[in-house]
């Protein structure tokens, strides 16, 4: 179909309409419906019908989108490779196109309102008018894109529809800070794993899933072994998707584990500086939280080395072994046995320097088992000597006083500024400073619980646990990285040279405690 040729003169455009000829779009917009009935926009749809029959023509396609925004802009990708932020409509958009296309030569809405509440959107129609010579109606109001005067009263409109919608944005923003600093459950589209529908009453049976793991990951098991297991028992995800790492290390890290309030991503606090506790259910300990965001951040000093794209390797010692020649990497292999007395074809694992080319000077291959026994018994017996000095707490954190006086010296600022005691150009410079300083004593406050909790975690008889069936490779290797950082693997002195220990060089971790 071919749109109609406009033209303008005199500060109106003239659109050739012919009432039997036109093609009509028809869009209905409701952007509040929480139990998705579509009413609204249902009853918009059947009021445009008789309205756009009644001027002439057929209908052409409708358009009905529900529980969007026509105010609400999201972060998207720009032509230019530039992000940006605009209101996404994905049926307006396609409706729009299909206009430009020529599908249709005639819109019809039931007002500006429902059809647009941001600029850009009101301009992409008044384009379609005198470019493209669509003709545009509202069954209820006036709308004239066709004049200059008719122009002006639509972004006048659509102006005071904008506005309105920012004081509801910001009333609503308010009221939830408020309720979020009363503790007060967010509802939000999904339930929090771990909750039941209320958000309130803790799910037994989610919480034991939480509990059970909790061990295991400070322990060094990654989310990832995490999200498969749980996707292999079938336990249920909150909206029916599949287990991710990203979704574990989230349930694991979120602050509403131990029943502190967030608002905007983070930690809401009193007065005093204390995390402000919401009313509901907690799952974790305050200090089980802390260690659980140490060990699942990539600030973890005690990391495992990483290989490759970090993914999970078979061999104990693989991301620690390192080529007594070259120093490259080494990595897990098998190669025939061909020592006398073993079967023909039998296998063993081995640690072996990359080929030139790779990383390597391919010359060094050694095989693992007596030396993942070596280390094991070295770092065990490593881990058995600190362990009376971990068994001990840490003592409180000794710049809490500072924290405090920050505090005061803060409330003190506002309550003279409040009493016009000290004017704003003194009170802002000041209040950033002091804010400052107090955000880095309570990062400070953070890292020394995490490690005050992580130091007792670890105070464990390693040896009891390294052979249990269900002490995994990670969690061995974690237990390794805590004491080494680096085994360095020497060349063998001549072919069929039996395993020493001077062959191994352990680069143990200077650690600060």
């Amino acid at each position: 179909m071919t749109a109609s040729r406009p033209r303008r003169a005199g500060g109106r455009t003239h659109l050739d309409i012919v009432p039997e000829l036109l093609v009509w779009a028809l869009y209905g917009r409701e952007s509040l419906d929480p139990k998705g009935t579509a009413v609204q926009v249902t009853n918009q749809l059947a009021d445009l019908r008789p309205f756009a029959l009644g001027i002439g023509g057929r209908i052409g396609e409708e358009y009905p989108e529900n529980n969007v925004s026509a105010f609400k802009r999201v972060r998207v990708m720009l032509p230019d490779g530039t992000y940006g932020y605009r209101v996404v409509r994905p049926d307006w958009d396609a409706m729009m196109t299909a206009l430009r296309r020529g599908e249709f030569n005639a819109l019809a809405l039931p007002n500006i309102d429902r059809g647009m509440r941001d600029p850009r959107d009101l301009e992409d129609l008044i384009d379609l008018v005198e470019q493209y010579g669509v003709y545009v109606v509202g069954r209820t109001g006036s709308i004239d894109l066709t004049t200059d005067e008719g122009i002006s009263s639509a972004r006048r409109e659509v102006d005071q529809r904008n506005r309105e919608s920012r004081n509801i944005s910001r009333r609503m923003a308010d009221g939830n800070r408020r309720a979020a600093l009363a503790g007060k459950v967010h509802g939000g589209h999904n339930r929090a794993f771990g909750w039941r529908k209320d958000r309130t009453t803790m799910s037994k049976r989610e919480a034991a899933h939480i509990r059970r793991e909790i061990p295991r990951l400070l322990g060094g098991v990654r989310p990832r072994t995490i999200a498969i297991e749980w996707e292999k028992r079938g336990i249920p995800t909150i909206n029916g998707g599949q287990w991710r790492a990203m979704t574990i290390q989230q349930i694991f890290t979120n602050p509403r584990l131990c029943g502190w309030r967030t608002y905007l991503g983070e930690v809401l606090r009193d007065d005093d500086g204390s995390p402000i506790r919401g009313q509901w259910e907690p799952i974790v300990s305050e200090e089980e939280h802390l260690a659980l965001v140490a060990k699942l951040t990539p600030s973890d000093s005690a990391e495992v080395p990483k290989r490759g794209r970090g993914h999970v390797t078979r061999r104990l010692l693989a991301p620690f072994t390192r080529c007594g020649r070259c120093n490259a990497r080494m990595n897990g292999g098998t190669r025939v046995d061909k020592r006398a007395g073993k079967p023909a074809g039998q296998r063993i694992v081995i640690y072996k320097c990359p080929p030139r080319g790779f990383g390597g000077c391919g010359r060094v291959s050694r095989a693992a088992a007596p030396i993942d026994e070596y280390i094991t018994a070295l770092v065990l017996a490593e881990q058995s000597k600190i362990q009376l000095k971990r068994a001990e707490e840490l003592p409180p954190w000794s710049k809490e006083h500072e924290l405090q006086a920050v505090l005061d010296q803060i409330r003190e600022a506002t309550e003279a500024y409040k009493k016009r005691q000290i004017s704003g150009s003194r009170y802002f410079p000041l209040m950033a400073s002091l804010e400052e300083g107090e955000s880095k004593l309570r990062a400070e406050k953070r890292k020394y619980e995490a490690k005050r909790q992580a130091r007792v975690t670890r105070a464990v008889n390693l040896e009891a646990e390294w052979n249990r069936p269900d002490f995994t490779l990670e969690q061995k290797q974690a237990a390794i990285a805590r004491s080494l950082t680096a085994v360095i693997v020497h060349p063998a002195p001549h072919p069929g040279a039996r395993f020493t220990p001077d062959q191994i060089t352990p680069v143990w971790r200077q650690d600060d405690e």
